[in-house]
């Protein structure tokens, strides 16, 4: 029985048991496996770890150009009628090189983790205040609507210079965005509605830019908004692209860890224990937490020349998604990785990619993790699930929508 249509279905890929379960079952039965389904235009779906990495460092011959991620064909039929790309709107995900390599050396120096750790006394602050936040509940919250996704959310736009009063309507163009398959988090089911989420960020964003050229600070916005490639201004289009990007990927991925993370110390009070009793493992936790979770569901490449991969023929100008869960379950890379353990050794998890397109934003995204669990930690005497979690509903970002939670502080 081939099961690989099963990843396109929100619900199988909206819940960790059924997504891991399929892709345990592909990695051992159709690694590279051809998918064809009518609402898609197909691609070929690989699933081991070596044949991911191996992809994601070549990036002459594995294009992000012209299918980033996986969009229904009406949809992207859409897009290129409005954007002229199957994409919509380029970001850096999107690009390739030289185009890549020079928009990413834009902001390359502000994410490296020298500039990244002093940001740690406004991060811990951040932090410091939903757990107070926490405290002030009295004992019961839903972890993920109340605090996983409102601090890295108030994180990355302090860092852009987005007002606090806006964070709501950023949170929900995102959950729009990339939780359009979801039913409570979609803004409509018409391709219009979709198009509607992108030209709100335009918007938004455009007038930020705007702002930052005449009264330029010290943030972020304004080092994109002034910022030159070849010596001439960011063209206005790749500049609101830049932004989307950031002040999306900047916070729902990290919620989703965090939110996840928090599901796998309940799961795993051992590892709660020793993680609150040695501070000192929170870099290693957080960077477990980020495999255990892999928010981000998959990443496309199109092939430039013909090629062998897993025993198949595939021909130049076809399309790969790569599945980064599954590649982080991968028993032939990863030791035990079914196992939740905030001591393992993770530099060979693709959570955040591999080569050229590796996540500009992970040392910003380990600082949350680590710096949100080591102001916690000490501050909680118990915490358990008050009911099942529930997951969004998404094959692109995933990660859970609600965790009530019952709790008692020190």
């Amino acid at each position: 029985m081939n099961r690989n249509r099963e990843m396109l279905d929100p619900v199988v890929m909206g819940h960790d048991a059924s997504m891991y379960s399929l892709f345990h079952y592909l990695r051992e039965h159709d690694p590279v496996s051809y998918v064809e389904h009518p609402d898609f235009e197909p691609f070929w779906a690989v699933t081991r770890h070596q044949d991911i990495k191996a992809i994601s460092q070549n990036n002459a011959a594995f294009l992000n150009n012209p299918r980033t991620v996986l969009v229904q064909r009406e949809f992207e039929q859409a897009l290129l009628a409005q954007f002229g790309t199957r994409n919509g709107l380029e970001t850096l995900i999107h690009m390739d090189n030289p185009k890549h390599r020079k928009l990413r050396n834009v902001t390359r120096d502000w994410f490296k983790p020298g500039p990244i750790d002093r940001l740690e006394p406004q991060v811990s602050a951040i932090a410091k205040s939903y757990v107070d936040k926490m405290e002030d509940m009295g004992g019961q919250c839903d972890f993920v609507k109340d605090i996983a996704l409102l601090y890295p959310l108030r994180v990355i736009m302090s860092i852009i210079g987005v007002a606090p009063e806006e964070e709501a309507m950023m949170l929900k163009l995102t959950q729009e965005l990339f939780g359009g398959q979801d039913p409570t988090q979609t803004r409509g089911q018409e391709v219009s509605d979709g198009l509607a989420v992108l030209m709100d960020f335009f918007t938004y964003f455009t007038g930020v830019v705007e702002d930052r050229k005449r009264n330029p600070t010290g943030d972020l916005a304004s080092l994109l908004a002034n910022a030159l490639v070849d010596g001439e201004p960011m063209e206005t289009l790749d500049q609101i692209s830049y932004f989307i990007i950031t002040a999306t990927a900047g916070h729902d991925t990290t919620s989703a860890t965090i939110g996840g993370g928090m599901k796998a110390l309940i799961e795993h009070p051992g590892e709660l224990a020793r993680l609150r009793d040695h501070p000192h493992l929170g870099k290693q936790a957080a960077r477990e937490m980020i495999r255990w979770v892999s928010p981000v569901r998959h990443m496309m490449r199109t092939t430039a020349e013909e090629i062998e991969l897993g025993g198949k023929t595939i021909k130049a100008g076809e399309n790969l998604c790569l599945w980064y869960p599954s590649a982080n379950r991968d028993s032939q890379a990863i030791d035990n990785p079914d196992v939740f353990d905030i001591e393992r050794d993770n530099r060979n998890q693709l959570a955040f990619g591999y080569g050229g397109h590796m996540c500009l934003g992970q040392h910003l995204a380990i600082l949350e993790v680590e710096v949100f669990f080591r102001e916690l930690l000490p501050r909680l005497r118990h915490i358990e699930l008050a009911k099942d979690p529930e997951w969004v509903k998404a094959i692109f970002v995933g990660g859970l929508k609600s965790m009530p939670v019952h709790y008692e502080m020190r």
